[in-house]
């Protein structure tokens, strides 16, 4: 799955300098191969999310953009989105939201700043600027369609190749070389600290929160557990106890 995202990565970017360099076509011209490729893509996107690198909440972010990716292509093949004034529009919206998914997977994994931080970082910003672009286009540069949706094309291609880097490519132990058995068992152990290190974690948050219900009194305990009622009630309460006694 990292090949056929590395190469439909590639294949966006091919389709994207084309559109740019051949700015004064419609995009109805080229509307069926954009759509055919889009499909494509969500297709193979929606099938290596299992073997991506990172939480499942990450997993389901690639589900869903290929699921989206997929959409497009199919509004797109059977001209649900050929208008020249819509295409932007449409566009903007989808590219932002990749950039909005990729700063915060980033913000996610601000204490690590390796390459995948930056990764993220990086296509974020430049989906969410060319995404806002698309809004600001008549009133700046007024750039063509064509040569809109070709930028749009060149960063979803850095994203397919940001997702290719990060999927697991699982080999045959038999396959494999002493160098390559000793990075995965380091990746194993590495794992295993950090899952030790939650488990740790989550112990002393349950120690605290012992000693915290130990040295609270009861009286408090039930009002922070159970809140007594207020007002009419709570007045009633105290006369009905003052009664009792």
């Amino acid at each position: 799955m990292r090949t056929l995202n590395m190469i439909m990565g590639g294949l966006f970017w091919l389709a994207g300098l084309f559109m740019i360099f051949n700015g004064g076509i419609t995009f109805l011209s080229v509307a069926f191969v954009i759509g055919l490729l889009f499909m494509v893509a969500g297709v193979i996107e929606c099938l290596s999310y299992k073997s991506y690198r990172g939480v499942e909440e990450d997993n389901k972010w690639v589900l869903i953009d290929g699921l989206v990716m997929f959409i497009i292509g199919f509004l797109i093949i059977f001209n649900k989105l050929s208008a020249d004034a819509t295409v932007p529009l449409v566009f903007g919206v989808w590219v932002i939201t990749i950039g909005v998914r990729n700063l915060v997977r980033a913000w996610e994994k601000i204490d690590c700043k390796n390459h995948f931080f930056y990764g993220h970082v990086l296509i974020g910003a430049l989906n969410l600027l060319v995404g806002l672009y698309m809004y600001f286009n008549e009133s700046l540069l007024s750039v063509s369609v064509a040569s809109l949706v070709g930028v749009c094309l060149i960063t979803q291609g850095m994203n397919l190749v940001m997702v290719a880097s990060t999927i697991i490519v699982v080999k045959n132990k038999l396959l494999m070389t002493k160098e390559e058995m000793l990075v995965a068992a380091i990746e194993e152990a590495d794992a295993a600290r950090e899952a030790v290190k939650e488990a740790v974690k989550a112990a002393k948050e349950a120690k605290a929160n012992i000693a915290v219900i130990e040295e609270t009194p009861e009286e408090e305990l039930d009002y922070a557990l159970a809140p007594r009622p207020t007002g009419i009630n709570a007045a009633d309460s105290s006369s009905d106890n003052n009664g009792d006694e």
